[in-house]
């Protein structure tokens, strides 16, 4: 029981906290958002579907301690979920294309920590799946806050008050 409000915790804390950390460690480099074609827009915005409805999921299975489904969910989303699975030779030559160096790191950042909080899960140990879980987060929110301020504003610093009395 004790264990099981240890992991709410954390998981509360670093859903409150995580973007702002991320943000804070995010390295200075010029960001914009990422203009794709309009079908490899759609697959993207699919997957990203697919990973909210996947991270959603691991927190309350911290909670509940079902080791399994964060196993199963990080695998999937180490994987990919969708663009994998539909992604066309042209479509992957697009990404090559468009695709900033640092985007792809934080991507292959990104996989990197779903297959951590995997073997995480698989060890049962709540506080690393938590830790590893949190990482995944800040994450999300790094690459959030460099490519995709258009669709995440509250990433973008805030506007200086141009009202002068």
């Amino acid at each position: 029981m004790r264990c099981k409000i240890f992991a709410m915790t954390v998981v509360i804390g670093i859903l409150t906290a995580g973007p702002a950390v991320a943000r804070a460690e995010e390295p200075p480099v010029s960001r914009q958002d990422i203009t794709l074609s309009p079908d490899l827009r759609e697959l993207l915005l699919a997957e990203m579907r697919e990973i909210a409805g996947g991270i959603q999921s691991v927190a309350s299975s911290l909670a509940a301690g079902d080791w399994k489904s964060i196993v199963d969910t990080s695998a999937r989303i180490r994987a990919s979920y969708i663009m994998e699975k539909r992604l066309t030779a042209s479509q992957a030559e697009e990404l090559e294309r468009v695709l900033p160096q640092d985007f792809k790191r934080l991507d292959g950042e990104f996989h990197l920590r779903a297959e951590q909080l995997g073997s995480a899960a698989a060890a049962r140990d709540p506080e690393l799946v938590a830790f590893q879980y949190s990482r995944l987060l800040e994450n999300c929110a790094a690459c959030h806050a460099a490519y995709a301020k258009s669709r995440f504003p509250a990433f973008s610093p805030p506007q200086a008050d141009t009202h002068q009395p």
